[in-house]
């Protein structure tokens, strides 16, 4: 008879895992060819699972021809070839695919923790959507995205961000990078593109990809130099004003208008304005977008719901001005949508009825609540005698800059072997590999009741070196 511990199947469907355990059994040769396999009663019975769940799996096993059904006889096996280096090649690929470190602290990524995300009123809004828009999911999404979820941003960043947006100037996307590879496209081949040189290095990876042509430009304690940029040959500028990462510098509107400026002084230049993570402001109002000083059509503007919902949701937009909207429609709008319809009209309700405006409400006292216990923590600790607590009210992450010899990959190796992950601001820096001493706490995904005991691992793996 066949058994298997279904409590190993995790968060795979029951009757998913089933057909695995069978599968691999075939192909590893324990079940063999011709034999016959235990009617569908009689496994639900030994295994004490519905009737249903066998007989899902036997179709899945029927139907990529692993077993075969013989009409009042039962199930048996097929004959296969290389069954055995088969299984060994299945069995590496899904334990490769499967398996995912969790660090007691990752202080490197950007994860949304599950009791954070409004899963019932998603799911609520979900089921309307299906059953209210029953005709509207069956038509091909617009290329720009719908009109109600356009609507519905434009309502919010007008209100919120201080931003006049026509819903046709929005354009939805699947990520960034796929807005990304559009802009290129827009833009031209022709175009330079201007990145700073601290900062987060993946926007060059996907310049790279699509054979953009970029280059690196440094910048001040008030953020990208206009002198450095004029200087470059670039024409198109990738900055973020509200929220720099990893630096949290909030560009002075001095240098805002510089910015500006140089924009306006040739047709071909344009900014593009990267909001992300803006929306978490802990003192203070809301740092206005660039976008809203702008009177010259010069600003893109790009944000994503990755941060403020869940990454997985890939749901991202980007503003386009009047011109450029047009050029996009004329030579791009035979690209379709890229994000489900039902996600885009359950995501406009979300918008439109205030459950984003008081989930970003819940979230910013959520994450201050939690800076607050991490900074109080790290100046309770050894740690604080030997660093400097560097934030600016805003994000989800702060600075914590370290007086110590350790060059920076020894702290984040020590750091790993206590089993926290943490970046170092050196990651980020392309202009040389001077170690900075510098540790980015990003403390978005750590759970509260961990906090002391990270801080304690990270003054033993820092501290006792030092």
């Amino acid at each position: 008879m066949l058994t298997y511990n279904l409590e190993n199947r995790g968060k795979i469907p029951l009757y998913d895992y089933l057909y695995r355990c069978i599968r691999d059994d075939i192909l590893s040769g324990n079940i063999k060819a011709g034999d016959k396999l235990p009617s569908k009663r009689t496994l639900a019975k030994h295994l004490n699972v519905s009737i249903v769940t066998i007989e899902n799996a036997y179709a899945q096993l029927s139907l990529e021809g692993y077993i075969e059904p013989v009409e009042k006889s039962g199930y048996f096996v097929m004959k296969l070839e290389h069954t055995e280096k088969a299984s060994c090649m299945i069995k590496q690929a899904v334990d490769e695919e499967e398996f995912e470190y969790s660090f007691f602290a990752d202080l490197r990524s950007n994860r949304i923790r599950r009791n954070n995300f409004p899963f019932s009123t998603w799911a609520r809004l979900l089921r309307d959507t299906v059953s209210s828009h029953n005709e509207m999911l069956l038509k091909t999404v617009p290329y720009n995205g719908i009109y109600e979820l356009r609507l519905a941003l434009a309502e919010f960043l007008h209100e919120y961000r201080g931003m006049n947006v026509q819903p046709s100037q929005i354009i939805i996307g699947s990520g960034t990078e796929y807005l990304y590879s559009r802009l290129i496209r827009l833009l031209g081949r022709d175009s330079i593109w201007a990145v700073e040189s601290t900062g987060n290095q993946k926007i060059t990876g996907i310049y790279n990809m699509y054979n953009a042509s970029w280059k690196y430009v440094s910048g001040d304690e008030y953020g990208l130099s206009p002198n450095v940029l004029n200087k470059s040959g670039c024409n198109v500028l990738h900055v973020s004003p509200a929220n720099h990462f990893p630096t949290g510098t909030v560009m002075p509107v001095k240098r805002r208008q510089e910015l500006l400026s140089w924009a306006m002084q040739e047709d071909s230049r344009y900014i593009l304005e990267d909001d992300y993570d803006s929306e978490f402001r802990y003192s203070g109002a809301a740092i206005a977008p660039l976008y809203s000083m702008d009177n010259s059509g010069k600003v893109i503007y790009m944000n994503t719901f990755s941060k403020t919902l869940i990454p997985s949701l890939r749901i991202s937009y980007m503003v386009l001005p009047p011109s450029l909207m047009e050029r996009y429609k004329e030579e791009l709008s035979f690209y379709s949508g890229t994000v489900s319809s039902i996600e885009q009209y359950t995501l406009a309700r979300f918008i439109s009825e205030g459950y984003f405006e008081r989930h970003l409400n819940h979230m910013r006292n959520y994450y201050k609540n939690i800076r607050n216990s991490f900074i109080n923590a790290i100046k309770a600790s050894p740690l604080n005698d030997i660093s400097t607590i560097e934030e600016a009210n805003s994000g989800t992450y702060f600075l914590l800059k370290l007086n110590t010899s350790l060059p920076d990959d020894t702290i984040a190796t020590r750091t790993k072997a206590a089993d926290i992950d943490v970046a170092t601001m050196s990651e980020y820096i392309i202009s040389g590999s001077n170690d900075t001493h510098t540790i980015i706490i990003n403390y978005c995904g750590v759970h509260m009741e961990r906090i002391e005991e990270t801080v304690r691992r990270l003054t033993k793996a820092i501290c006792e070196s030092t």
